[in-house]
């Protein structure tokens, strides 16, 4: 009976303050697909009060994080005109509230944001919601056209009145292990 006692114990303990081997990554081995070196092929905007698109190239390493419950998206982009962005973000699956948590912060800089996220069919989808001089908005992130080599993503501010911007598009293709080091190099 003590024995059957403390098992009991065990495994609600392990159910409450943390997660045992055997329990699942609660979804989060959805987003497989990302993990490795990815290559941008982006276009958007790079800077406040510059309302012109330009091209940039990127790069992104894509790995899991806390057991496995986690993925960090460790990425930047080269712009056309001169501008680096360089930025992280983290996507968990929050047992709480059942939705994908996505946390995305900019290097060198304040600008960071709590988002949710959720599937929609075959789409990743990331709500975030602010405000700017120009009023409230919804910015809306979309991972798309997902393959095992190749996605696309789109991210498009809309604003309380109905006015919409695309902020960033990508296309992204794995990189093999040729072009990781490659790369690896010139950095």
């Amino acid at each position: 009976m003590k024995i059957l006692l403390l098992t009991v114990i065990i495994m609600v303990s392990q159910l409450c303050f943390g997660q045992s081997d055997t329990m699942p990554k609660h979804q989060i081995e959805k987003f497989d697909f990302k993990i490795g070196h990815w290559k941008w092929k982006a276009k958007g905007l790079t800077k406040p009060n510059d309302p012109k698109i330009y091209n940039g190239t990127g790069f992104s390493h894509i790995y899991f994080a806390n057991d496995s419950t986690a993925i960090i998206d460790d990425h930047k982009i080269e712009w056309e005109n001169g501008v680096s962005y360089k930025a992280i973000t983290y996507r968990t699956y929050d047992t709480i509230s059942n939705k994908y948590l996505v946390v995305w912060a900019q290097a060198k800089s304040s600008n960071t944001a709590k988002i949710e996220g959720y599937w929609e069919g075959t789409k990743f989808i990331e709500i975030e919601k602010g405000a700017d001089k120009f009023g409230e908005w919804t910015n809306r992130m979309e991972i798309y056209d997902i393959g095992n080599n190749y996605h696309k993503a789109k991210l498009i501010r809309t604003y309380k009145n109905g006015y919409s911007l695309t902020i960033l598009e990508y296309e992204a293709t794995r990189l093999i292990k040729n072009d990781i080091q490659t790369i690896d190099k010139k950095q």
